[in-house]
């Protein structure tokens, strides 16, 4: 039985799509259509006017708008763009989403009963997830915080939350700010978890909704039960470079600074082995290392461009411009 008006929740749920299977999208589109008041997809690639029609009909009493960009700018670049359209709307709440997410219908109403809760205990709510399972409807690990839940099925409170999912409330966007545009992909929503908590804000999940997500291509699996995710090069070199990044910022605790500085060569060394050294996974880390520690952020336009080229094209770049200089009777700035 379709939702009433007066039962949607006042919420922008943004969908950020690249080169995606469109009967996939018009499913999740059509399980958001009673829950939300708009739905919106922000095209890293491509729609066509077919294409947008047969999602505007799926959404049926649900407001659909396409935003193109023209290119692809990245997750952060989408998700800021996402809350400008909801702010125009009206809206309480962003919900975030992948393309290959598959929310149950009624998440969206669920997780906004969990905020009101929440709030209605004194908490500063800056965002509610549901409970990550895997394939097999296994809970994902989280990054739990030292605060116990009043039984299994109440909130947890998490350091950081999957972007995928997430119920954000505008008011506390707006105080915490923008995502990182900068990072393209990869910890964004790790940073802005981090600097929400570093606000005064909490995060929570809600083991009582669970959603399917997939990390990467999958897990890869350690002794002691330790799980890596699986990444194809240049996911690694956002991941190396971003994580790296990080560690400048102040609002992000010491102990994950710790975490990840003390696991990075074994993460490095399982990548390597399970990539076989391949040219790319190697030039990828070398890059992500390099661009990390020197704070080059911006799309991953470098990550797989080995090193040793990259510094003949930065060279022979001087040198031509030096000599259109001289030609044209021009100084170099």
């Amino acid at each position: 039985m379709m939702a009433s008006a007066a039962n949607r929740a006042r919420c922008v749920a943004g969908i950020v799509i690249y080169r995606p299977q469109p009967e996939a999208l018009q499913q999740l589109v059509a399980s958001l259509a009673d829950d939300v008041t708009t739905i919106a997809i922000y095209a890293n690639s491509p729609v066509s006017g077919e294409e947008q029609q047969a999602l505007e009909a799926t959404a049926g009493a649900a407001e659909l708008v396409v935003l193109r960009p023209g290119l692809n700018r990245g997750l952060g670049a989408a998700y800021n763009a996402l809350r400008q359209l909801a702010e125009i709307c009206g809206s309480e709440f962003l919900f975030l989403l992948d393309q290959d997410s598959q929310p149950q219908p009624g998440l969206v109403g669920a997780l906004t009963a969990t905020y009101r809760d929440l709030m209605e205990r004194g908490e500063r709510v800056a965002v509610v997830g549901p409970q990550p399972v895997d394939r097999e409807g296994d809970a994902m690990r989280l990054s739990a915080a030292p605060v116990q839940p009043r039984d299994k099925r109440s909130p947890v409170r998490t350091r950081f939350v999957i972007s995928s999912g997430s119920l954000i409330p505008l008011d506390a966007l707006a105080a915490i700010g923008d995502f990182r545009s900068d990072y393209f992909i990869d910890a964004i929503d790790i940073e802005w978890c981090l600097r929400a908590g570093g606000a005064g804000y909490s995060i929570w999940v809600d083991p009582a909704v669970s959603m399917p997500h997939q990390l990467g291509r999958g897990v890869i699996r350690l002794p002691l039960a330790l799980l890596l995710t699986d990444q194809p090069p240049r996911r690694l070199y956002t991941y190396v470079r971003n994580q790296l990044a990080m560690l400048r910022l102040p609002h992000v605790p010491m102990r994950h600074k710790a975490k990840f500085v003390i696991s990075l060569p074994v993460r490095l060394a399982v990548h390597l082995v399970h990539h076989g050294f391949s040219r790319d996974c190697v030039t990828a880390l070398v890059n992500g290392l390099v661009d990390g520690v020197c704070n080059r952020l911006g799309p991953p336009d470098r990550a797989l461009i080995p090193w040793w080229n990259a510094g003949l094209r930065s060279r022979f770049a001087r040198n031509v411009g030096i000599t259109a200089d001289a030609a044209s009777g021009q100084r170099p700035v």
